[in-house]
């Protein structure tokens, strides 16, 4: 390859060598004026693994981890301003190699290219050559999401710097065809790959990349050979985390699963984003890769016989697509709806929007070559001459122009990125915890961390302890919320089985440290902990005041918490809510220039940290208007509703509620109306935890049936009254509301409430509405609580008389049978399931329920006996096998019962059920060995705490000695 003449190689020194360091310097002095120096969303990983916040240490960002390692010996209130400036530093340097990159680009694909250009590589040169790197640089680094992340602290900037410098050498693997430029794209191209799955996606466009700069001898043997292995050299950075892992005092995945982890991370993001999101995907490629493989294609000379015409239509076309290209690629960078950021894809895709200001610089110069380049050979007309200084001034005013509005659009927004906005939450969220010391808890460390990092910062070795609430079933975190609370944590329990803690013992560890502490949750939730805590508000965070025993539903608030917790909401209207207001941008445009945003189909953008809050505030607000909205306060409630709608109007929840105020305050009636799954009608969630999980519970009685509904089925009973009861007070004839309530209280072992339940719709048929169905379910609930309460016979007279009445309605039949089965009264509901059967006697639900009380009653024979009739019409009912299998054992008929086992067995090698019968045979046939063996396997599977398990244990301690 010929070497650069010198006259030329002067003529390109300051655009291909002192241009990109002057872009880095004005670049790195603009980040940091606008240094990010607190805790945003977009450090927030980076810092909590580096300050401690992080339980384990994170396996993501392999090389970014190994580079930024040493900063965890630091204070903490360093570490977001020092990786913010590595942040900027990589920025810079990105914006560089853009720089560099741009003035490398062969300006010799089309025919006009080829003819304006003055050296035989193709190079941009004249005194124009500085316009097209200064616009892509432009374009790129005043880009929101580039601006952004250049001076937040996260790790895109420094995934992007290796991006980058693979595409400047392939750039310069042409000029000179050195291959010690390839080795280094393969190489840089393995660390990128382990830092960001995007380039493993973008694989197959770097290979193609390779071939086409190497032609021919990219298929060389020697070349591929040392491309595998400097491949493999980079990859090998993905042991890097595992190994640093290793280093942590917390880190207990051992090296290869934790790499396995980190593969399988990467791995679910390609997948996930090739299945669902490939639209989103064509649509950025569109205005990135799509140009580039266009502009790389290289066309001949227009030579022979070709009409004027042809040829006109031919150069147009080429005009055309380079300015389609040109004025896309601006558009894209101002964030219009086909952008990434719009879209739904993260930062990862900054190398795309990189790659489209490359292809804005090449656009760029490819106008200023064809229009602005003198040929000595050409002689213009005026018309002409006018035409080519019109593109170029429209060229570089386009440059300019987008240049102001990306400033003009960003800097607002970037100039409140330094960590208010999180700061600002910690701060309010610090203020309504105690002070003394608390317990604080979060199943969202988004939440839980920027308080941590406060408390951190404010007082090392705060005494409130911070838990993250989704890590409780793991117990190394016990152990390790022991060691940092200095033993007030208790440890996880020693016999509780491998994998994951069971949530009642989960609940016994907090009602343990409920009593040295208080506990807060940080954010208003649901679940497991709120069956053994009533959540009491307190602003941003709820205390959890632990219920009594003989408390069922939360006690109403006192007046003085409530006025408590107004008196937070409208300062934080008038503070923090109205900053975020701004921050939004929910004023409307202001001036001309928005104006022009809004009509390019793009407006100011929002932050990260700012959108977040938003729904963090939205749902808040939701919560509390429903407190309010409970309390009867309708009016205040609404305004609350509004709130949160303003600040996320996508809060689905809070528009029902908000539609339902208007509506109860209007004094328009309302019903229960379900007309299909509620969750068909929020689509963008998975289920329902997720709907009121992200924006706040219901209160309106649709929702709120459906609520209690979902909450009964998770076993959160207490919970679920709640919702029932609510609905209970807004539509007073709702019976299905009833029907739940009754058999929740029945459940929690609540009969008078029950009974009260149950006398408030019986006592009214014709407001409810009942059937005759209904009135039996009603009958079956007022005996079995009648049962409860001790009023044995009362509810014996009440069935009595109710089966006297209809002796061959095999559905009271079937209710009654089940009051007595539920009751134990075995012999009573024996009598009632034969009925069951005179009436139908091919009832199989009878038969089974028969079958179980003469198990329970002692009447082995007759257990056998419809067992076996039952078997015959449905061979495969294993649970009617397993009680047949009981009923031979305890009737000591050992054959029959074996091979009940052995066929269970065979089918269900781990129930422990199965494995106690089959213990007991060879227990009573004295087989020692077969005992063990089958008492062993029970206990390996078996609930512990209980009176079999007791007596298996007895059992072994006879057989064997040694055994627990």
């Amino acid at each position: 390859m010929a070497t650069q003449p010198a006259s030329m190689q002067q003529e390109r020194r300051f655009v291909s060598v002192t241009l990109p360091w002057a872009v880095a310097g004005v670049a790195l002095v603009l980040y940091l004026f606008t240094l990010n120096r607190g805790l945003t969303l977009g450090n927030l990983l980076s810092v909590a693994g580096l300050t401690g916040l992080q339980w384990q240490p994170g396996l993501a960002s392999p090389v970014y981890t190994l580079l930024t390692y040493p900063l965890r010996w630091l204070p903490p209130g360093w570490v977001p301003i020092l990786l913010s400036l590595f942040s900027a530093l990589c920025a810079a340097g990105t914006l560089a190699l853009l720089a560099r990159c741009v003035a490398l680009l062969p300006h010799d694909r089309t025919p006009l290219e080829q003819f304006a250009v003055r050296n035989e590589w193709g190079l941009l040169t004249g005194r124009r050559a500085w316009i097209p790197p200064v616009v892509a640089c432009a374009v790129a680094g005043l880009q929101f999401t580039f601006w952004d992340r250049a001076r937040d602290g996260g790790p895109e900037m420094f995934d992007l710097l290796l991006f980058a410098w693979v595409v400047r050498c392939l750039l310069e693997y042409r000029l000179d065809a050195r291959e010690r430029w390839l080795d280094q794209a393969v190489f840089v191209y393995g660390l990128g790959m382990v830092e960001n799955w995007v380039l493993i996606l973008l694989l197959p466009g770097f290979l193609v990349a390779l071939a086409w700069v190497m032609g021919w001898s990219f298929f060389r043997l020697r070349f591929l050979v040392r491309a595998w292995l400097l491949g493999l050299a980079g990859c090998s950075f993905y042991l890097t985390t595992p190994a640093l892992a290793k280093l942590h005092p917390e880190m207990t995945v051992p090296f290869w699963p934790a790499l396995r982890m980190l593969l399988v991370e990467q791995k679910n993001q390609l997948v996930g984003h090739l299945l669902y999101a490939r639209e989103a995907l064509g649509l950025v490629a569109l205005f990135s890769l799509v140009p580039l493989v266009i502009l790389a294609l290289r066309f001949r000379p227009l030579s022979g016989d070709i009409s004027r015409v042809g040829s006109g239509l031919t150069t147009f076309s080429f005009h055309v697509l380079r300015g389609m290209f040109l004025v896309g690629g601006v558009w894209v960078a101002l964030d219009p709806p086909v952008s990434a950021s719009q879209v739904g894809l993260g930062p990862q895709f900054l190398p795309l929007h990189w790659l489209t200001a490359l292809v804005v610089g090449y656009a760029t110069g490819y106008f200023l070559l064809v229009f602005g380049e003198r040929r000595r050979s050409f002689r213009w007309t005026p018309a002409q001459v006018r035409r080519n200084r019109a593109v170029v001034l429209a060229v570089c005013g386009l440059g300019w122009v987008a240049a102001g509005l990306l400033f003009y659009r960003s800097y607002p927004a970037i100039r409140t990125a330094d960590g208010r906005w999180l700061r600002e939450f910690a701060l309010l969220a610090r203020s309504s915890l105690p002070e003394q010391p608390a317990v604080l808890l979060s199943d969202d460390p988004r939440r839980l961390w920027p308080v941590q990092a406060l408390l951190q910062q404010r007082s090392p070795g705060a005494a409130h302890v911070a838990v993250d609430t989704r890590l409780l079933t793991f117990p190394d975190y016990h152990e390790a919320l022991r060691r940092r609370t200095d033993g007030l944590w208790p440890a996880p329990p020693t016999n509780a089985p491998p994998g994951p803690l069971d949530p009642l013992w989960l609940i016994d560890r907090l009602l343990r440290v409920s009593e040295a502490r208080p506990v807060y949750y940080l954010h208003p939730s649901f679940g497991y902990y709120f069956e053994y805590f009533a959540p009491r508000p307190h602003g941003l965070v709820w205390e959890l005041r632990r219920y009594s025993p003989e408390e069922i539903l939360p006690e109403p608030w006192e007046t003085a918490l409530v006025e408590e917790n107004q008196r937070f909401w409208a300062q934080a209207a008038e503070g923090a809510l109205a900053q975020l207001r701004r921050g939004l941008g929910r004023t409307g445009p202001t001036n001309l220039l928005d104006r022009v945003l809004l009509r390019l189909r793009v407006g100011r953008p929002v932050l990260p940290d700012v959108r977040l809050l938003a729904v963090f505030y939205s749902r808040s607000l939701n919560w509390w208007g429903v407190q309010l909205q409970r309390l009867g306060r309708w009016k205040e409630a609404g305004d609350c509703f509004a709130r949160a709608l303003e600040l996320n109007p996508q809060n689905l929840v809070a528009q029902v509620n908000a539609e339902y105020n208007r509506s109860l305050l209007a004094g328009r009636p309302t019903r229960v109306t379900l007309t299909g799954p509620v969750e068909d009608q929020f689509r963008m969630y998975r289920n329902w935890d997720q709907v009121i999980g992200e924006n706040g519970p219901f209160d309106e009685p649709t929702f709120c049936y459906e609520q209690g509904r979902v909450f009964a089925q998770g076993g959160l009973l207490r919970q679920a009254l709640v919702e029932f009861e609510r609905v209970r007070q807004l539509v007073p004839d709702d019976l299905p509301s009833r029907l739940w309530l009754a058999h929740l209280y029945l459940t929690v072992r609540q009969p008078t409430r029950a009974l009260e339940v149950v006398r408030e719709v019986t006592s009214q048929p014709a407001r409810f509405g009942l059937t005759l169905t209904n009135q039996i379910e009603l009958l079956g609930l007022e005996a079995t609580a009648r049962f409860a309460s001790g009023q044995r016979e009362q509810a014996h007279e009440l069935l009595a008389r109710a089966v006297g009445t209809g002796p061959t309605n095999h559905y009271l039949l079937a209710v009654c049978a089940q009051v007595y089965l539920r009751a134990g009264e075995w012999a009573r509901a024996i009598e009632l399931f034969d009925r069951q059967l005179q009436v139908l006697p091919g009832d199989t639900d009878a038969m089974m329920n028969k079958g179980y009380a003469c198990l329970q009653a002692g009447r082995y024979d007759e257990a056998v006996a419809v067992l076996d009739q039952l078997l015959r019409v449905q061979t495969n009912n294993h649970p009617a096998m397993l009680n047949r299998a009981i009923a031979h054992l305890r009737r000591g008929a050992l054959d029959e019962a074996w091979r009940d086992y052995q066929y269970l067995a065979g089918l269900y090698p781990q129930a422990y059920q199965v494995q106690y019968g089959l213990g007991e045979i060879a227990w009573q046939r004295r087989d020692t060995n077969a005992a063990i063996q089958h008492y062993e396997a029970y206990l390996a599977s078996a609930p512990q705490q209980t009176a079999e398990a007791s007596n298996v244990v007895a059992r072994l301690r006879l057989l064997k000695p040694g055994s627990p």
